[in-house]
């Protein structure tokens, strides 16, 4: 099959426009891409995981167990902030502690943790506390806070500001507007 002259000329012109139309329409998607791409984390995060679990021991070994629905990770501030968190403490006396909160701030330099919103802490003796914020100093080895503290254990609830416990001997102490409430049998 012969093609004439006016055959070329009119598929090398529709061949021409249908190039011209892709090229103005990838032209137009490329353009577009970076402004549709999902951002999935922030900037300055270097690592974000789902469903994590850290474990540490500690020099007088002590043992760290760090759940948490999700995690980043900012290596330049050695710090983890974590999403429904849940630590469990194992003391190198075989005390444990679990603390659970809705976020929570790990310092992995000095092993120093933060959690905060709904905080609840119990302890294998049955011991258990309510708070808004919980401090874990590791150098010290004690758990602080200066918000309001309900504890409670069988018939006895009391409420307080600020807490201080040390985790090696278990010694807590309320600090200001303690009121305890004994329930009778």
């Amino acid at each position: 099959m012969k093609f004439n002259r006016r055959t070329w000329i009119i598929i090398g012109l529709t061949s021409l426009a249908v190039l011209s139309i892709l090229t103005a329409i990838m032209t137009v998607f490329y353009n577009k891409a970076p402004q549709t791409i999902l951002k999935v984390m922030a900037d300055h995060v270097d690592l974000q995981v789902k469903n994590v679990i850290y474990t540490d021991v500690g020099q007088s070994g002590e043992k760290w167990e760090i759940k948490a629905e999700t995690a980043r990770y900012i290596k330049k501030e050695n710090l983890a902030l974590f999403d429904h968190v849940r630590v469990r403490l194992l003391t190198a006396e075989g005390k444990t502690f679990t603390l659970t909160g809705d976020k929570g701030r790990f310092k992995t330099d000095q092993k120093d943790i933060d959690i905060y919103g709904n905080v609840e802490g119990t302890s294998d003796s049955g011991e258990r506390f309510t708070t808004d914020l919980l401090r874990y100093n590791n150098a010290e080895g004690k758990i602080y806070t200066d918000s309001a503290v309900t504890l409670g254990s069988g018939r006895i609830k009391i409420t307080g500001t600020g807490m201080t416990m040390n985790v090696k001997s278990g010694e807590l102490s309320l600090l200001s507007q303690v009121k305890a409430d004994i329930k009778a049998k």
